[in-house]
């Protein structure tokens, strides 16, 4: 719900909320990028490999995760294309509880971004040592773990930018009275997190979930490359503690011109109403914004 800032106060307190800095939420599939990105950069795995996906079933830790259908050996480019929970949990353990916090902590995860709005939160990142063997699992598909957007969108441009993570602004420069500049902001690199081509790879595997098979093809732009990731996770149950079923959070993140790009965009929508997968209800939201940013932003399509 959106509210007028010239009348807050016709408005709930909740509503003058800036989510995109002050809430958290799991991110789901949306995550998977990450470990994918994390395994290229340590070489646990080779883009060329298959992962035995195990038919849709799997077991660790004394549980069952599964995937939305049946698949079996999977190349990692078609894990994310698929977006396989299994697959991205078996790269998970290939990169090991350390290596991959190491990884969550460089995009940007369980720290402030730094960006120049009040009320940032951290998100929930716990540290290694309290991982259980379905916790790694389950973080590698993005349960167990929590996100503001803003880190989210930060850690998607860093793939965009070739590896390298910046910290996001608002306010381009401050003027005084006098018109004279007393702040001007400038892009600033906070780390670089991976190789630019373990990047470049990365955002192939993404463009691929956008062409036929894959699972965000209403993230489609005509005219232009879209490089992005669908996302669906259940939210907490607040009375039971374990996951709702039947409350959910749908996402869709990505950027374009994929060979060139110009815009990251997250799109979160919380609890729809009409299907809960994040390729029905984020992407086509995604496609819509982008295709009127891009006019905008005069990119012309290729």
């Amino acid at each position: 719900p959106e509210y007028n800032p010239n009348a807050y106060t016709r408005y709930k307190p909740s509503q003058w909320r800036n989510r995109a800095v002050c809430d958290s939420y799991e991110p789901g599939s949306t995550f998977k990028i990450f470990v994918m990105a994390a395994a290229l950069n340590e070489a646990v795995i080779t883009t060329t490999q298959k992962i035995d996906c195990e038919n849709g079933e799997f077991r660790v830790g004394g549980r069952y995760i599964h995937d939305h259908k049946g698949y079996q050996l999977l190349t990692p480019a078609e894990i994310i294309k698929y977006s396989s929970n299994i697959g991205s949990a078996k790269i998970g353990k290939m990169l090991e509880r350390e290596a991959f916090y190491s990884y969550i902590t460089d995009f940007g995860f369980g720290q402030q971004t730094g960006i120049d709005l009040p009320g940032e939160v951290v998100g929930l990142l716990r540290p290694p040592d309290k991982w259980f063997e379905v916790d790694l699992a389950a973080i590698s598909f993005g349960q167990g773990i929590s996100v503001t957007p803003i880190q989210l969108a930060a850690a998607v441009a860093s793939l965009a930018n070739g590896g390298y993570l910046m910290e996001p602004y608002v306010v381009d420069r401050v003027v005084d009275s006098q018109g004279q500049v007393t702040l001007q902001n400038q892009p600033r690199v906070v780390r670089k997190v991976i190789a630019q081509d373990v990047a470049q790879t990365v955002t192939r595997m993404m463009e691929m979930t956008t062409e036929e098979g894959g699972t965000a093809t209403n993230a489609r732009v005509p005219g232009f490359r879209v490089a992005g990731k669908t996302g669906t996770a259940q939210k907490v149950d607040a009375v039971t503690g374990g996951y709702s079923q039947d409350k959910w959070v749908a996402s869709f993140v990505g950027f374009l011109p994929a060979e060139d790009p110009r815009l990251v965009m997250l799109v979160v929508i919380d609890e729809p109403k009409v299907g809960h997968y994040g390729g029905l209800t984020a992407a086509p939201v995604f496609s819509r914004i982008a295709a009127q940013a891009m006019q905008s932003l005069k990119v012309a399509p290729n």
